[in-house]
């Protein structure tokens, strides 16, 4: 599969397209002003940018916009101690809300950086390892699931070229989540059960909606369990294996914090619900408030909310294509955010669900594809000179 000639192409293209985007953000960083206000006031910084005090245009600095500082500060300094907390338990002080984030991502970045010594370029090295290595793992598993291999390809393409996925070239959970999700889906459909809740053991402990995915292996055993292919004991151990890592981060948060859901606490700094049925009740009137949102904002706007209208359809439309399993995994990263948080991020969220884009590249041939990749391409260069300057993107 990975020898074959169209396989070859397409990673030379990809991997120039990428050069292309890093060449195009150095030579053309200062098209876009750079956003003092946002980045002084709107922000936090484990490493200064030189541009918000009038310095010079670093790259890999550049890169490291938004949640990226948190991810770097944790891959650097880990999570703050004990100590820390008895003297400020309120997360808003002394990198409490560090917790926030999770630890999956943070750990690779700091076992990394035992061999590179400079967090900034492990990040970077990690990142590029990671679009390699969802380019390999995407080609194989789309190829596996179809047959085809025109669809990979134009999956790849459709996905890393989309205007969001900017993200992916940052340190960001991104990369490694879209790379679990991808493993997570493809032993899931394999039925090979504890890979398949290994995977997304780690999935918890990358972003807190993966713990979400545990519905659709749960689903899964079920059916397994009536039809007799895997027994009862099994499915159960299974589900164990599931939940260990997360567990273990309740754990790190009791023991650090004395609260085991201290990163929930950490991360309702950002968006509190009064009630459980608040997020989605807030959600719904920010649809239908649309015509009166700003372009894009932090809370709220037209893109994000755009974004959930389409991939809602997209979802609609895909029903009968894709897979149920595969179906239930976009769903979740859909319906998950609705449910829990205000429309913040919503973009950044759907860029992993890649099954959608699987849709889109079966659907999309010939010039049809071809368009869509041009538009995508030419509001991606657009997108990140906006997101390497500090406007908030996603």
């Amino acid at each position: 599969m990975f020898k074959t000639k169209q396989f070859c192409i397409s990673l030379i293209i990809f991997i120039l397209l990428n050069t292309f985007l890093y060449i195009f953000i150095i030579f053309f960083n200062q098209v876009m002003p750079f956003s003092s206000f946002t980045y002084l006031y709107d922000a936090h910084h484990y490493f200064v940018d030189p541009r918000g005090y009038h310095g010079n245009f670093q790259f890999l600095r550049a890169l490291g916009v938004w949640d990226a500082q948190w991810y770097l500060r944790l891959g650097d300094a880990g999570y703050p101690s004990k100590q820390v907390f008895m003297q400020h338990p309120d997360p808003r002080y002394m990198g409490g809300l560090s917790y926030a984030f999770s630890p999956f991502y943070p750990l690779v970045l700091a076992c990394m950086n035992i061999v590179f010594h400079n967090i900034e370029l492990t990040a970077f090295i990690v990142t590029n390892l990671l679009l390699l290595a969802n380019f390999f793992s995407l080609y194989y598993v789309i190829t596996k699931f179809c047959g085809n291999h025109d669809i990979a390809t134009r999956t790849i393409f459709l996905l890393f070229l989309f205007p969001f996925s900017v993200f992916y070239r940052s340190y960001f959970t991104e990369g490694l989540f879209l790379l679990l999700l991808i493993w997570f889906a493809y032993f899931l459909m394999q039925k090979r059960w504890f890979l398949t809740a290994l995977f997304l053991a780690l999935l918890s402990v990358t972003r807190p909606n993966g713990i979400f995915l545990a519905f659709v292996l749960a689903g899964s055993l079920y059916v397994g369990v009536r039809n007799k292919t895997i027994s009862f004991g099994k499915a159960f151990v299974c589900l164990l294996v599931s939940l260990i890592f997360f567990q273990g981060w309740l754990f790190f948060n009791y023991v650090q914090t004395g609260d085991p859901m201290y990163f929930y606490a950490a991360e309702s700094v950002w968006f509190k619900a009064p009630n459980f049925f608040y997020p989605l009740a807030h959600n719904i009137m920010t649809i239908l408030s649309f015509w009166s949102l700003p372009l894009h904002s932090f809370h709220v706007s037209k893109l994000d909310v755009t974004t959930i209208i389409v991939t809602g359809i997209l979802l609609f439309m895909s029903r009968k294509f894709l897979k149920p399993q595969l179906w239930w995994i976009s769903f979740i990263i859909w319906i998950v955010p609705l449910v829990t948080k205000d429309t913040m991020s919503y973009t950044r969220y759907q860029i992993v669900s890649f099954p959608l884009f699987f849709y889109l590249g079966a659907k999309l041939r010939g010039v049809g594809f071809y368009l869509f990749s041009g538009i995508f391409l030419v509001l991606l260069l657009v997108t990140s000179l906006y997101f390497i300057n500090w406007y908030w993107v996603g």
